[in-house]
């Protein structure tokens, strides 16, 4: 019996419908029925399930007098048939469930810029729209989310894509820029003039996120003070830029999207000489040999469709 029963589940040529046609069987007590109760013939149920005998080894049905008899071995594996067949119904429902988004988990990162722009409002309509779904969102810089993208402790991730590029085993989906400006708070000395310097709005704290190498780079090139970097503060969370430029005069790098400005107090843009338009360069890095479930694909759906009425004519991206 033990040997047996280990042929049941090891025997790779068993079939769930084989499987299927012996709790016909069962159920309907005749061959007549049973092929007919799963449309087949009677000598295509007949065939099936000597199939099954020949594969587990052993005699499950006595057919004498035209009656149908399941042995002591038919019983034990119509026993363990339901059980396999109840388990598989349920993963073909599970799968169901989940292609609906009526279950099932999501893990996504968010780089510095993009948490500030689609954190919060990705979250609430993931959560309107598949309140069942179990949603979990990351922020860090590009390198280490690209570390746990590896390690599978994300699902995907947003972030400016440019320096991760270079590394093996990632695909990138790019998305529609978004404009990228200085702003400084209402009535700040600066907007005072028409335009003005990098160099001027020195004279006043200037912050940003972490910037790619590249873009940190070209900023740097473009002043000729060294008594401090471009740059003197840097903070990846969007919500303390705002509020370094509303507290400190502070003039601060950001997207221009709907997470910078809220409640009473708004930023303006102001204009820096000699800066042509800057835009965002953001991606969804996803793994390179990994299918998509589908909660990453209505995610990846419904950020498109955030970012959309941010597209626009190409344009050099710094």
């Amino acid at each position: 019996m033990q040997n047996m029963a280990f042929n049941l589940y090891s025997n790779a040529k068993m079939q769930l419908r084989q499987l299927r046609h012996l709790l016909a069987l069962a159920e309907q007590g005749s061959f007549g029925r049973a092929a007919e109760a799963v449309h087949l013939s009677q000598p295509a149920l007949s065939r099936s399930i000597e199939k099954l005998e020949e594969d587990i080894q052993a005699r499950l049905v006595d057919r004498a007098y035209g009656q149908v008899r399941f042995t002591a071995a038919g019983d034990l594996v119509l026993a363990r048939a339901r059980e396999l067949l109840a388990d598989a119904d349920q993963v073909q429902r599970d799968v169901l469930l989940l292609q609906g988004l009526a279950t099932g988990s999501l893990q996504v990162g968010l780089g510095p810029f993009a948490a500030g722009m689609l954190g919060r409002p990705a979250l609430s309509l993931m959560a309107q729209r598949h309140p069942k779904l179990t949603v979990r969102i990351d922020m860090a810089d590009p390198a280490t989310l690209g570390e746990r993208l590896h390690r599978r402790q994300l699902d995907l991730f947003i972030a400016d894509s440019r320096d991760l590029k270079r590394q093996p085993g990632l695909q990138f989906k790019r998305l529609p820029n978004v404009d990228v400006s200085f702003f400084v708070r209402a009535g700040h000395p600066l907007l005072a003039h028409e335009g003005v310097t990098l160099e001027q709005a020195m004279d006043f704290p200037v912050a940003s996120p972490n910037l790619p190498a590249a873009v940190a780079a070209y900023f740097e090139r473009q002043v000729r003070r060294s008594d401090r970097p471009v740059f003197n503060l840097v903070c990846d969370d969007l919500g303390t830029l705002r509020h370094l430029a509303l507290s400190a005069d502070a003039v601060i790098l950001a997207p221009d999207a709907v997470g910078l400005n809220h409640g009473t107090e708004s930023l303006e843009r102001l204009v820096i000489k000699r800066f042509t338009r800057m835009q965002t360069h953001y991606s969804i890095v996803l793994p390179a040999n990994r299918t998509m479930s589908p909660a990453a694909l209505a995610f990846t759906r419904l950020v498109h469709e955030m970012m959309a009425p941010a597209g626009g004519k190409a344009v050099k991206a710094v």
